[in-house]
């Protein structure tokens, strides 16, 4: 070890050298330091909130040949489907029916969204005299159907708001379906009702 001159009568190097200079210690006690970080761990972790996972709970139709599908649909009334179309700039085009669709539009702000589907749950009470079906295979009661349909260029958030809209309103039956060609010509207006 090398001894530092800290001075002698001679001024030059001694080889004995003064008096010794006491060395201080560099060594840190990190043991109350880890008490203190491993305190704060627990206590964030034992004081957070777990979030919990919310699902969307989604039920798609079972998969029926084409002769089932063309029975099952003479079976629905076409007044009870509304189809929903989601287009971009938060634009929903909905028609009602399938032989004579009347196009319109709603928006997402100011509860547009919201206002059409309850009006169509509300259409079977007011026009028909239905009331809203409570169990599962009743008759003669007010069941609609609402079928989404996303275009390319609309956006996923919409689509997700447009099933919350679905879920607050406690509509009950509901189906997410491909937006086609011949969707495109309805919304445009250049499919007639002549046309499949």
């Amino acid at each position: 070890m090398a001894d530092v001159d800290t001075g002698s009568k001679g001024g030059g190097r001694s080889k004995k050298g003064g008096p010794k200079t006491k060395k201080k210690s560099t060594k840190i006690d990190m043991t109350a330091m880890v008490d203190v970080a491993f305190l704060l761990l627990t206590f964030f972790v034992l004081t957070a909130t777990m979030s919990s996972s919310s699902v969307m709970e989604l039920t798609m139709p079972p998969k029926v040949d084409e002769q089932e599908k063309d029975d099952l649909y003479k079976k629905i009334l076409e007044d009870k489907i509304m189809t929903l179309v989601l287009d971009d700039n938060d634009i929903v085009k909905y028609y009602v029916g399938i032989t004579e669709p009347d196009v319109q539009e709603a928006y997402f702000d100011n509860d547009g969204v919201r206002k059409v589907i309850i009006g169509h749950l509300l259409y079977g009470q007011r026009e028909l005299g239905q009331a809203r079906c409570k169990g599962k295979n009743v008759e003669g009661c007010w069941d609609p159907i609402f079928v989404i349909k996303p275009r390319n260029q609309s956006r996923y958030k919409n689509l997700v708001d447009l099933l919350d809209e679905l879920a607050i309103t406690e509509a009950p039956k509901y189906a997410i379906d491909k937006f086609t060609a011949q969707d495109s010509l309805l919304l445009t207006g250049e499919l007639t009702a002549e046309e499949p």
